[in-house]
């Protein structure tokens, strides 16, 4: 007897056959073992199995029932097989025709009165079920809901054990087909470029990385605004796509995460620089995800970089490299996306006002070089652009045009430097020159400048070289794409010789 069930692996589902078999002997009482390396939970559910099963008014006749996890040479964990479980045991047992349970997937945990409870996953096993063909899924109500995201798979919400088997008998009994709730889920990110003052150059440095997927370090003293630019990148970014978001979505939904809805806008993910290594890439006993996992297809802000731990930043560098982490654990690997958008930010010295114009600095030589030593050069090197940020002008931080009319609105470019295109002031966008615009007039033209900018570079990435962006491209794409003209490779050899 046979009965198909799933197991969490990492942020995906791994299909799992439970195979039955029921001895009738002269015993005590009925003995129920469960082989396959099951972790404890699993070897906890013999007794929950039974109990439900007599909740049901199903008895199980003096015997040794046998259950087999396939693959038997991997480690199964959590209370999804319950349910497989139990209809294994009621079909090997006769109290159930083992043809009813062909062709459908089952998950849920079972309690002891036959009540089925919701578990994490049940779009990744939706998923798994459109993998191998299986045309229908049984789950609690919550997971039913959640599978039903899939619409190439047909997902019934049982409450209980009678109801399960009720439906698989047929009848009038049968459940419904559940349907996902589709309300949209609220988007949380209000920031916009606008409400940066000043920083042209960062601007445009931000709008650049976000076209184009490359990682970013901001350099600069206290107040200079980067970490304000760096919330800001993950709504210059275009909406997940649905197949990204279906993605993301199984991804919180593997962690017990679920949103309740599709995954509508990119994750940003800012970690303390006390998180442990662990808890940035993943790790654990369980072998569970981290912070870059829970960024993926988003933005991972690390500020203060230099405060982080050597030894945390070094992990970085191999999944910046594949867009993926493997955890490997006694008997067990997890392997979890994690293709992130990087953005640092750091000051430029321990005290901060390294090359301030007004500050001076008060770091010894042996100080500044011990702070840039913390960050090596491996991984700065995965590190496409570095900007260093001056200090904003009061005229850009509160300009006079909002005080009277007698001195120009700023150009919002930082002393010394010109405003970058499209970025500062734009014409129109600040009134007659001498006057203040009218408050909420400008709010969202620089940030909405700058996100048809990247759609636009996206767009045209994607019809150019697929589905990769210009930071994934290797050496013959580049020559391909990006072949050099002379004042670019000059550019580029000045670049080398410093």
């Amino acid at each position: 007897m046979r009965a198909w069930g799933a197991c969490l692996t990492g942020a995906g589902a791994e299909l799992v056959t439970v195979e039955a078999r029921f001895d009738r002997r002269e015993r005590e009482r009925t003995e129920v073992r469960i082989t396959g390396l099951p972790d404890p939970v699993i070897r906890e559910s013999r007794d929950r199995l039974t109990c439900a099963l007599e909740a049901c008014g199903l008895h199980l006749e003096q015997g040794r029932l046998f259950l087999n996890l396939v693959p038997a040479a991997r480690r199964k964990s959590g209370e999804m097989l319950d349910l497989p479980l139990v209809l294994a045991a009621a079909a090997a047992t006769g109290h159930l025709d083992a043809r009813h349970l062909s062709q459908t997937l089952f998950l849920g945990e079972v309690g002891i009165d036959g009540q089925l409870h919701a578990v994490p996953g049940g779009l990744a096993a939706a998923m798994l079920a459109r993998e191998r063909g299986l045309a229908r899924l049984v789950a609690p109500p919550a997971t039913a809901e959640e599978a039903a995201w899939i619409e190439e798979t047909a997902c019934y919400a049982a409450r209980d054990l009678n109801e399960v088997f009720a439906h698989l008998y047929g009848g009038e009994h049968a459940l419904e087909r559940a349907q996902p709730k589709r309300r949209e889920l609220p988007i949380a990110t209000t920031l916009a470029l606008d409400d940066v003052r000043g920083q042209a150059t960062g601007k445009l440095a931000l709008t650049v990385a976000a076209a184009g997927g490359h990682g970013m370090l901001l350099v600069g003293p206290p107040g200079s605004g980067k970490s304000m630019l760096a919330q800001r990148l993950a709504t210059l970014l275009p909406a997940p796509s649905r197949e990204e978001s279906l993605e993301l979505t199984c991804l919180l939904s593997a962690m017990g995460r679920w949103p309740g809805g599709l995954a509508r806008e990119r994750p940003f993910r800012a970690p303390h620089h006390t998180v442990s290594y662990a808890g940035l890439v993943g790790g654990g006993s369980s072998a569970s995800a981290g912070e870059i996992t829970l960024a993926h297809r988003g933005v991972l802000f690390l500020d203060e970089l230099p405060e982080f731990r050597r030894e945390t930043l070094e992990a970085l560098r191999q999944p910046l490299e594949s867009g993926t982490i493997t955890i490997s654990r006694a008997g067990r690997q997890a392997h979890w996306p994690a293709s992130f958008h990087l953005v640092a930010a750091m000051n430029p010295c321990p005290c901060g006002y390294h090359g301030h114009p007004r500050t001076p600095c008060t770091c010894p030589p042996t100080a500044l070089a011990r702070y840039r030593q913390r960050i090596s050069g491996p991984l700065l090197d995965r590190i496409d652009l570095r900007l260093e940020l001056r200090p904003v002008a009061l005229d850009e931080l509160i300009p006079r045009g909002l005080a009277g009319p007698s001195v120009a609105p700023s150009t919002g470019a930082a002393p010394g430097t010109s405003a970058a295109p499209g970025f500062g002031a734009a014409p129109g966008a600040g009134g007659t020159p001498g006057t203040a615009p009218a408050p909420g007039a400008a709010r969202t033209q620089e940030h909405a400048r700058a996100t048809a900018l990247v759609h636009g570079a996206r767009a045209r990435q994607l019809a150019r070289q697929g589905a990769r962006l210009n930071s994934q491209l290797d050496g013959p794409e580049l020559d391909r794409w990006a072949a050099l003209d002379a004042p670019s490779r000059a550019l580029l050899e000045r670049a080398a010789r410093r």
